[in-house]
């Protein structure tokens, strides 16, 4: 059994740092996801994400993309000099400026806290406030690449208020693999991502359990570090701002429907769940495991998708091959039964 943890703290990962080229580089899992390609609807624009890290800091490839927050650790700054929030802003909305590299929405701010100080570690108190500040601020998403074995009433109370408010929290679900996964990831309120890597298999040390919902890239994750140099890191703490990034796109499509149409089927954070989990493709057993959860997102279809049907709920499909014809086993038996139950 593994040992309580008062407080939160960083989950394990590794780095390195890397020379960048005087050109941009692209990610692997934003080119696997085809991701460049949906910044023609949107690339985030108008979208705040909150992320609840280690910091704030000035990097050149952040610019005016990353905004102060405000400092919830005793006897800390807002500076970032641990490096790991600095990494998940880039990942987020790292600037399409042609040097460095690109985020998933480089058009949406990221609104950086530091709940966590220069070691890595923050008090359950730090978190609770960091959650109550994004509470008043009311970002679009709030991203927290963090974990413990414990929590509290007051970050359970804050998160049930963000989910009512129709903000979306996503979580790191860990990186102690079988270990099972940490709060917040473990609330039914957050949405917990595992990571996989460039081959499409699951990192070996993601975590395990129920509470996972989707995964998305976690491995070999290239962003913005201290000093405004670049680093490569692994882990959950990567496909969390990944996945935050992918939502800032998603509820920033829908706000520009609305504009035009008036209606907007994207504003709770279940409707943004139903959304997600219509153009999720299954991985690992059939149906939501352990490991992936429900799988990982089709990004393309599902930014590019003009019409989107009113959805009940979800049937999870490989992508239609158009040269294929139609497979009548591509839908789960529970997914049948439901539908016989409703009369269809």
């Amino acid at each position: 059994m593994s040992k309580k943890r008062k407080g939160y703290t960083l989950p394990p990962h590794e780095f390195t740092f890397v020379v960048t080229t005087l050109s941009e580089k692209t990610g692997w899992g934003i080119t696997q996801t085809k991701i460049p390609s949906t910044w023609k609807i949107t690339a985030g624009e108008g979208e705040t994400v909150m992320v609840i890290d280690t910091g704030w800091s000035d990097h050149k490839d952040l610019g005016e993309n990353s905004v102060k927050g405000i400092c919830t650790v005793t006897g800390n700054d807002i500076i970032d000099r641990q490096g790991h929030g600095t990494h998940c802003a880039g990942i987020i909305a790292a600037k399409h400026n042609s040097t460095g590299m690109v985020g998933v929405a480089p058009k949406a701010k990221v609104i950086a806290v530091k709940s966590l100080g220069d070691d890595g570690h923050g008090s359950l108190a730090s978190i609770g406030r960091a959650l109550e500040y994004a509470i008043e601020q009311k970002p679009s998403v709030v991203s927290m690449s963090l974990g413990s074995t414990v929590s509290t009433k007051r970050i359970g109370t804050a998160i049930k208020k963000l989910y009512d408010m129709g903000i979306p929290v996503i979580c790191a679900a860990g990186n102690d693999g079988a270990a099972g996964v940490n709060y917040p990831a473990k609330y039914p309120e957050t949405i917990a991502i595992a990571a996989y890597d460039k081959k499409g298999k699951i990192a070996n040390f993601s975590a395990i359990g129920e509470e996972v919902d989707f995964a998305a890239p976690g491995v070999a994750i290239y962003s913005t570090y201290l000093r405004n140099r670049y680093a490569v890191l692994n882990g959950t703490s990567m496909a969390c701002p990944f996945l935050a990034g992918v939502i800032a796109l998603l509820i920033s499509k829908h706000k520009k429907n609305e504009a035009i149409t008036g209606e907007n089927d994207c504003k709770t954070v279940e409707e943004i769940r139903q959304h997600l989990l219509k153009y999720t493709v299954d991985k690992g057993y059939i149906g939501k495991d352990d490991k992936w959860g429900y799988g990982l997102l089709d990004v393309e279809r599902m930014i590019m998708a003009k019409n989107d049907p009113s959805l009940n709920l979800p049937i999870y499909v490989e992508p239609e091959d158009p040269k294929e014809p139609k497979s009548p086993s591509k839908t789960h038996w529970w997914q049948k039964a439901i539908d016989f139950f409703r009369g269809k």
